[in-house]
């Protein structure tokens, strides 16, 4: 009997996983926010994110503001001193410059805005890459489904041509030559067995591959559903101008 392989499986098995992780990640985009490391002088840190902050002359308040550097904005830390001013180092234009500006507002990462789009790189190229996986083992299967005919129709053939040995070795002094054929067909028959073997190998391997694909999309849109809540969290208190 032919065996039919349902080329849909795999999805309607994937898309209840990939459904739950988008519920997961809806749900942690309110209550979840990635933490910030204390900044550090020596290494590169990130202007904090959605907000424009002033770079001054000295470090406190009392002296002037030389610049206002844009979210993300990359600057290196020369020093950090007691109060927890940093010493920053930054470029404009072609030139570098150098200012105070309180190390609370600096992170040790780039901003939520441009991990959400290198995350986003990363979902499609995992995609491609499932979608490649899904066309290679829709291939398997068409030609595992070829393969089937074929042997039942090989098993039909060999079926047949037994029963007309039989018939023939009670009227025919011909039994040799006819059963010289019915071996040929039995290692036909053994051929075609040991390629169907191999084309299920072959299918149950590409089948293992998506399933790994689903899991690395689902892990990809968990982390993309945890940027989305830092990039689009409810924007803390600003300090008044005269604050500043």
């Amino acid at each position: 009997m032919k065996k039919s392989l349902n080329s849909n499986s795999v999805f309607s098995r994937a898309k209840p996983l990939a459904l739950a992780t988008l519920l997961g990640a809806s749900f942690l985009l309110g209550t979840h926010s990635t933490p910030v490391q204390a900044a550090v002088s020596g290494y590169t840190n990130y202007v904090t994110d959605s907000i424009d902050v002033p770079v001054r002359r000295g470090a406190g308040y009392k002296y002037k503001i030389s610049q206002m550097l844009k979210s993300g904005t990359p600057v290196k830390i020369l020093e950090v001193n007691n109060d927890g001013w940093a010493n920053i180092q930054y470029s404009k234009g072609s030139k570098t410059h150098t200012g105070w500006m309180p190390s609370s507002m600096l992170q040790n990462q780039p901003i939520a805005k441009i991990r959400l789009q290198e995350q986003i790189e990363k979902t499609n190229k995992v995609e491609e890459k499932f979608n490649t996986l899904t066309l290679e083992l829709n291939t398997l299967k068409e030609r595992f489904e070829a393969a089937s005919d074929e042997l039942s129709t090989i098993k039909q053939e060999k079926f047949e041509q037994s029963q007309e040995l039989e018939h023939l070795k009670s009227i025919s002094s011909n039994a040799v030559a006819m059963d010289e054929e019915n071996k040929a067909m039995k290692v036909r028959l053994n051929e075609i067995e040991s390629q169907n073997a191999i084309m299920r190998e072959q299918i149950d391997q590409s089948e293992d591959a998506i399933k790994r694909q689903w899991f690395l999309t689902g892990g990809g849109v968990l982390l993309l559903g945890l940027l989305l809540g830092r990039f689009f969290r409810m924007p803390t208190k600003r300090k008044r101008w005269g604050e500043i």
